[in-house]
């Protein structure tokens, strides 16, 4: 008889698991005015009733395609409001951006070539005060490598969204 009982009893334990698990929440709000929620009750805390837990599904997954350079775009559809430009004004947006994106290119890049210039005429010279305290040389020469390590990553981050124009 315990044979039977056994297969049973566990599928009414099953069945009444989720009731059991289910644990009253409360909020306590200390006197910073600190919000807490716990399973957990405290003084000074009110309970919170849950009548039904809504569970509101995700959203389904947006259709993809694979662009030129393998990367997977997403296709969503814009909404009915969004504002739509014709084709003739987005592409002289895009050649006013590219036109930008052309300029800040060349400065960064004249920035590079003055702060690698700045940089080996450090390398090469030090100054009366340095001469007494290396610490300072040091000082100056991890600046000028920080500036010049900053515009090589400018230079490239701008070439790389020049690339993605094109």
């Amino acid at each position: 008889m315990n044979a039977r009982l056994t297969p049973a009893l566990l599928a009414l334990a099953v069945c009444l698991a989720p009731a059991v698990a289910r644990a009253d929440i409360y909020k306590y709000v200390d006197e910073e005015g600190r919000v807490t929620f716990s399973n957990i009750p405290q003084k000074g805390a009110q309970r919170i009733y849950v009548d039904s837990i809504s569970v509101i599904p995700g959203p389904s997954k947006p259709r993809t395609k694979a662009s030129a350079g393998g990367a997977t775009r997403v296709n969503a559809p814009s909404p009915g409001s969004f504002p739509k430009v014709d084709s003739a004004t987005q592409k002289a947006r895009d050649t006013n951006r590219n036109a930008i994106l052309q300029e800040e290119l060349a400065a960064e890049q004249r920035a590079l070539a003055e702060a690698r210039q700045a940089l080996a005429d450090a390398e090469t010279t030090k100054t009366a005060e340095e001469k007494q305290n290396p610490q300072k040389y040091v000082q100056r020469l991890s600046r000028l490598r920080e500036a010049a390590v900053m515009h090589e990553k400018n230079v490239a981050a701008l070439n790389a969204e020049l690339g993605r124009q094109r």
